[in-house]
């Protein structure tokens, strides 16, 4: 698996919400690939998983493409200067750019690795949601469904069971005039999975992203 990206670092540190003017701004400045906004034309949405996710870690811009996607953003990235970019809404200047390229082994082990949500976890889709509301929905199996995705999304198959458990507390998340439930917490899994990924729903704009916790 090969994981690409890149660090925009500001004059001044972005909020997490930053990743959605982000995925704006490159949505747009690149129109004709797919990738980068995931819609297949103004109202048809690709609901393939998305290989290029938008995201705020440490108070950095992030980019990551995966696989494919690393390598689209890798051809595209020098098109745009930094001080040519400007996010809607956001009052801070693009100062410094970075480039990381790793190649992290996923894999299913007989260990457990444990991990934290650095931002909030979308598990739950409409139908999903009530049955969550009736307690006939577990969190946990849906964590493993969303570790599965990860793997098909890496071009790596899962050769043994997937196992995931977790502690988890509710967040209602405001939007505009919606409002969705998302999870915090911790969880155990038999996978080694890279930090700072991003596992469920939404994930192209920074939310489920996971960190390794050092015991």
């Amino acid at each position: 698996m090969k994981l690409v990206e890149v660090i925009f670092k500001g004059r001044d540190k972005f909020s997490k919400s930053s990743s959605k003017a982000l995925r704006g701004y490159f949505g747009n400045f690149f129109k004709n690939i797919v990738e980068f906004h995931n819609h297949l034309d103004q109202i048809t949405f690709n609901y393939k998983s998305p290989n290029i996710q938008y995201r705020v870690i440490d108070g950095n811009l992030s980019i990551l493409g995966i696989n494919e996607g690393g390598d689209i953003l890798l051809k595209s990235i020098e098109k745009i200067k930094l001080d040519e970019i400007v996010l809607e809404g956001i009052n801070n200047k693009i100062k410094e750019k970075e480039i990381k390229i790793t190649f992290p082994e996923l894999e299913i082990q007989d260990e457990r690795y444990d991990y934290k949500f650095e931002s909030f976890w979308i598990a739950l889709n409409e139908e999903n949601y009530k049955k969550y509301q009736k307690g006939e929905f577990s969190l946990d199996n849906q964590l493993r469904n969303n570790i599965l995705e990860f793997f098909k999304l890496s071009g790596v198959q899962a050769t043994k069971r997937i196992i995931a458990t977790g502690e988890f507390e509710e967040h209602k998340i405001i939007e505009k005039d919606t409002t969705i439930l998302g999870f915090t917490g911790t969880f155990k899994t038999n996978v080694n999975l890279p930090d700072l990924i991003a596992l469920g729903k939404r994930k192209s704009v920074g939310f489920g992203i996971i960190k390794r916790i050092k015991i």
